[in-house]
């Protein structure tokens, strides 16, 4: 029954994807809030607990009263520390914003006499080749009616119906997004302030309502979903703050423009995994190439000396062996993740991708055991495992780690 039942589900699905797809997204609209809300609580979940657990720890041990307002403290200082830094870096970058476009139109002349001497240069190149003249082209109606095939007549009416509404609805967008955001805001503080309680709730209901099997399997992929994506955040974070503030020393030293301005596009985008440098060095060079030439040459080397360091010795410092997947699915991950949610799915895509790969190769083990298969037996390990491994079977024997233990207190004596 189960097994029909699912099927003329799924007949049903097909047949009416589109009906589907448009319920799909009008919920997604109606549960936007919320679904910003639980990623801003989530986000805020780590400095809410450093402050709550670590710099308030003894609090309320002497006075009792002190223990009630432990937690709306720690709730009101998070707050005020992530978004006064945010305000802080747009308060800032706003007047170097300000100033960059305000030089590049300064510098439009130049612009206009280099592309002058560069379009002369092609035109005298083809007219020696071919004798053709391609300045006989050079008026405006021809140009319009060459690009876009119409005269200019259609060509502003074409503006005019397809592009000024385009530009209403991509302002409408970008408040419905602010309102989202806000809204989500709010939410957030009621998820972060009572998140004990909601998690224990969610918890009794799963164990009432569902087969101990279910619900003991979704606390395990709960927890693996939260100890991945938790420490990849944080520690993509720490080292992209990092990455920001070597950066502006850098620029700062060897005399940049915008250092400020170029290290936080820096400092954001590295929070991609692999495509995030990239990313970030293509507007920030560009930005430098219409000031100096031969700066952002020297700012191109200079980031790449910054993101070996970042990549060598930085990253697998600070990250360790969070992820655990290797550079490919890494890759994979954040196309995949990209494509699906954009900038965000790119960010996340890694630390999921990496729970599910933890998840699928805990199973594959356990059905193997179950089956009294090695996994040597299936597939034989590679030179690097086999050497991980060894190092791993070293540094997990009791016998070494004492022996070491004793070792390092002789030499401290």
């Amino acid at each position: 029954m189960l097994v029909i039942l699912f099927t003329i589900v799924l007949i049903f699905f097909f047949i009416n994807i589109s009906s589907v797809v448009k319920v799909l997204d009008t919920v997604f609209k109606v549960l936007a809030p919320i679904m910003y809300g639980l990623v801003i609580a989530y986000l805020l979940n780590f400095p809410f607990k450093f402050i709550k657990d670590r710099i308030f720890k003894n609090m309320g041990n002497k006075h009792a009263w002190l223990k009630k307002v432990k937690t709306p403290l720690a709730l009101i200082l998070t707050y005020l520390f992530v978004f006064g830094i945010v305000a802080f870096l747009v308060s800032t970058l706003i007047p170097e914003i300000s100033s960059s476009v305000t030089t590049l139109i300064d510098n439009i002349p130049i612009y206009e006499r280099t592309l002058k001497s560069a379009a002369d240069n092609v035109v005298d190149f083809v007219r020696n080749l071919t004798g053709y003249n391609l300045y006989e082209m050079a008026s405006f109606s021809n140009v319009v009616a060459l690009i876009t095939g119409k005269d200019t007549t259609e060509f502003f009416k074409n503006l005019a119906t397809n592009y000024i509404p385009t530009a209403f609805s991509t302002v409408l967008g970008i408040g419905t997004g602010l309102y989202n955001w806000g809204l989500g805001i709010i939410i957030s503080i009621y998820l972060l302030s009572s998140k004990d309680k909601l998690v224990r709730q969610v918890k009794i209901v799963l164990v009432a309502y569902t087969p101990e099997k279910f619900h003991k399997r979704l606390f395990k992929i709960g927890e693996v979903f939260n100890n991945k994506c938790g420490k990849f955040i944080v520690g993509k974070i720490i080292d992209s703050s990092i990455i920001g503030v070597m950066c502006f020393i850098g620029l700062s030293i060897f005399k940049f423009h915008y250092p400020l301005l170029i290290s936080v596009v820096i400092g954001v985008f590295n929070l991609i995994p692999f495509f995030g440098p990239i990313i970030g060095a293509v507007p920030t060079t560009f930005l430098l190439l219409i000031i100096n030439p031969m700066e952002a040459l020297g700012f191109l080397v200079f980031l790449i000396v910054l993101q070996q360091f970042d990549g060598n010795i930085l990253g697998p410092k600070i990250l360790g062996e969070t992820v655990g997947i290797s550079g490919f699915w890494i890759m994979i991950s954040v196309i995949v993740g990209g494509g699906l949610f954009g900038v965000p799915g790119m960010l996340l895509g890694v630390p999921i991708f990496a729970a599910i790969y933890t998840l699928v190769e805990e199973g594959a083990q356990i059905r193997l055991k179950k089956k009294a298969i090695s996994v040597d037996d299936v597939a034989p390990p590679t030179e690097d495992s086999s050497e991980k491994k060894t190092r791993k079977s070293i540094k997990e024997n009791p016998i070494v780690e004492k022996a070491s233990e004793l070792l390092n207190k002789g030499k401290n004596k």
